[in-house]
């Protein structure tokens, strides 16, 4: 098989349906708070904007167990966001398939792409599986009340491993 043939994750795009379910529509607006998340100007506000989403027993855990992450409820979830902040300057999410099943719950193929503080570039892979509330009114989109992400577990620890090295080198240079 030669390279150009390759299957990437770019190469796939999501076309959301005309009339998406309500589940879907919260599904799309988790993604697009994620990607506000990193703008500058709206960094705050794109977390809040997804946190408006959950529902306030929401349970978040990034998987597999072997990357050793704990189940974070809502509040712990959002110091997390808040801390990636710190590391990441610039973000987009894509999603590449969306599976909407009879229950509640949704999974989703995404990646993303984007830049860190110290301009080292990455990209991750990831597989979502959404769990949400029944809606009380047909006004009112249902809640996620689990989330969980499947991230590319070589490519994430890398990446934070390196982007810590080079925060506490920058640290290093700026005392001496």
């Amino acid at each position: 098989m030669s390279s150009s043939s390759l299957w990437t994750p770019s190469s796939l795009t999501y076309v959301p349906p005309e009339n998406p379910s309500p589940k879907v529509q919260t599904t799309l607006a988790f993604v697009e708070a994620r990607n506000v998340w990193f703008s500058r100007v709206a960094s705050a506000s794109g977390v809040e904007q997804m946190m408006s989403l959950f529902d306030d027993n929401l349970e978040h855990r990034i998987l597999p167990q072997s990357l050793g992450r704990p189940v974070l409820n809502k509040n712990q979830y959002r110091e997390y966001v808040q801390g990636l902040l710190h590391y990441i300057r610039d973000y987009k999410l894509s999603i590449h398939e969306v599976i909407e099943s009879n229950d509640d719950s949704i999974t989703m193929h995404a990646s993303s792409a984007g830049m860190s503080v110290s301009g080292a570039r990455f990209t991750d892979e990831y597989i979502f599986i959404l769990h949400f509330t029944s809606s009380d009114t047909t006004e009112e989109l249902p809640k996620i009340t689990s989330v969980k992400e499947f991230v590319d577990s070589k490519v994430t620890a890398e990446f934070f491993q390196e982007e810590r090295r080079r925060a506490k080198l920058k640290e290093q240079r700026r005392h001496c």
